[in-house]
């Protein structure tokens, strides 16, 4: 697209997203320029002072040599390609520090809700139901709200005897799900009318936006120290944005985001998550313990429970557990061997067939 031509208020979903899916698979589509391009009737004034203050006092100080060297605040903010010469944002800078993107952007928002409870009249549709809206930042902290006040809790001991409160699902996990989700959804205007989706049922988390995986697969996340992002102007920008509650990163561009989900869980003793792209929609599902997962878990360490839980529903060879949780042969065979010393997984195939394993009594 031509980047000096401004962006207009978006159209309503609806055009021709099979083709954007048949490109995406294919890997076809060009690289994404939406995030430069300047937005219609949009002005200098729509930018948000607190976080423009705190973006430009974050670049000073951790990149006093690069974009920081430039003393002139407005000759960093056009540099940094928030604005541009006339003072006038880019689809970028709003995104990340405008006071109202929505404006603009009417579904650049957050659709967050919890399904009911079983203990919940027959009526009831959902549970929490909120639109979060805003810069980036700000998303980004009303959504933790949001999980906080939502995720139920637990009262747990810890092996030092400390009695802690602990969540459905791990805070940092869900940040780093909805970080990824804002900074790399999908500009374009064919998903001008999609909002990112998250939703709580009683045995999961989905956290869904629009547009798939940009420059790397699946099979590939948390494996690939690279980044890639579809945003890059968005991306370099929202590396020196903060949190106007906490002061906190919004994101780190270390491509760390993943295995930090994966650790985090892995210390909840909950199972991997679930990373499922269509090419127009990228979906990640943080799933509960089933009830023998649970039960067996006590007597687990952090790499048995991994694979334990891996084999959920299916058969797995050991290739495929190297493939899915990236562990070494040795240590799954290890693992593996202690499960089936406990009852609680079975060994499959011989004579011909390839050995597989499964959860005991699947």
């Amino acid at each position: 697209m031509d980047v000096s031509q401004p962006i207009a208020a978006p159209r309503a979903a609806g055009g021709d997203t099979t083709d954007v899916e048949v490109k995406s698979v294919a890997g076809e589509l060009p690289a994404s320029l939406f995030d430069r391009s300047p937005v219609e009737e949009a002005h200098f004034d729509d930018l948000d002072t607190e976080l423009v203050g705190a973006f430009l006092d974050a670049v000073r100080e951790r990149d006093p040599s690069g974009l920081g060297r430039f003393g002139d605040d407005t000759e960093l903010l056009r540099r940094a390609g928030i604005t541009l010469p006339d003072g006038q944002p880019t689809v970028a800078g709003l995104l990340a520090l405008g006071a109202h993107p929505q404006q603009w952007f009417p579904r650049y928002v957050i659709q967050a809700a919890a399904h009911p409870l079983a203990s919940d009249p027959p009526e009831t549709r959902a549970r929490n139901q909120t639109t979060i809206s805003g810069a980036i930042p700000r998303m980004l902290d009303a959504a933790l709200l949001w999980a906080r006040r939502t995720f139920d809790t637990s009262i747990v001991t810890e092996p030092d005897g400390t009695v802690h409160d602990r969540l459905a699902y791990p805070l940092i996990a869900f940040r780093e799900l909805i970080a990824n989700a804002l900074v790399h959804r999908d500009l374009d205007h064919w998903s001008a009318g999609l909002a990112i989706e998250v939703r709580l049922h009683r045995d999961r988390l989905v956290v869904a936006n629009p547009g798939g995986l940009y420059g790397i697969t699946v099979d590939r996340l948390g494996r690939d120290a690279v980044t890639s992002a579809r945003n890059a102007r968005l991306v370099a920008i929202c590396q020196h944005v903060r949190s106007p509650d906490t002061g906190a990163r919004v994101i780190e561009a270390l491509a760390s985001g993943i295995p930090t989900i994966a650790e985090a869980l892995v210390e909840h003793h909950l199972p991997p998550a679930h990373y499922i792209d269509s090419g127009i929609r990228f979906t990640a599902v943080l799933h509960q313990p089933t009830t023998a997962a649970a039960s067996a878990r006590p007597s687990l360490n952090a790499t048995e429970q991994r694979i334990y839980q891996a084999l959920t529903g299916t058969a797995k060879a050991v290739a495929d557990l190297e493939h899915d949780l990236n562990l070494t042969g040795p240590t799954i065979r290890k693992a593996l061997r202690a499960l089936r010393n406990r009852g609680m997984v079975t060994q499959l195939g011989g004579k011909g067939r390839p050995t597989t394993y499964q959860q005991t009594n699947q």
